[in-house]
């Protein structure tokens, strides 16, 4: 398990760890593109029939069919807005990074909490921030 810290003493220092897929949970936050810096929410967690609650029937399908080799997990889908933001006559737009026109934030930002899914082998190690 590797671990990075800011600061021990500061109280909102970030901890990053590397851990198997399988003991992911939901809340956890996952870099799904370490280097870029991509951190999503995990929503759910399916290594068995047994995780998967409700009436997802393509859910419960695929976890059925992966017979525990792997892990299906559930990430929120946020696109981050990594410009700088100004506003025009009230309208939040976002800076252009190839000095395009500015683009208004609306357009860049996920239009609602979408969702991905993930299938990790059990044992591969994924990078997760402490809370």
């Amino acid at each position: 398990m590797r671990m990075t810290s800011a600061s021990s003493n500061d109280p909102r220092a970030v901890v990053e760890y590397r851990v198997p897929a399988a003991s992911l949970r939901a809340g956890d936050l996952v870099n799904l593109s370490p280097g870029e810096d991509d951190w999503q929410q995990v929503l759910g967690v399916y290594a068995a029939l047994t995780d998967v609650s409700g009436s997802n029937a393509e859910l419960r399908t695929l976890v059925e069919t992966l017979d525990k080799r792997y892990v299906v997990v559930e990430l929120t889908d946020l696109n981050p807005v990594d410009n700088e933001v100004h506003f025009v006559d009230g309208v939040a737009l976002a800076v252009s990074a190839d000095d395009g026109p500015d683009e208004p934030v609306a357009d860049v930002a996920s239009p609602d909490y979408g969702v991905r899914t993930y299938l990790y082998t059990k044992y591969e190690l994924v990078t997760i921030r402490s809370a």
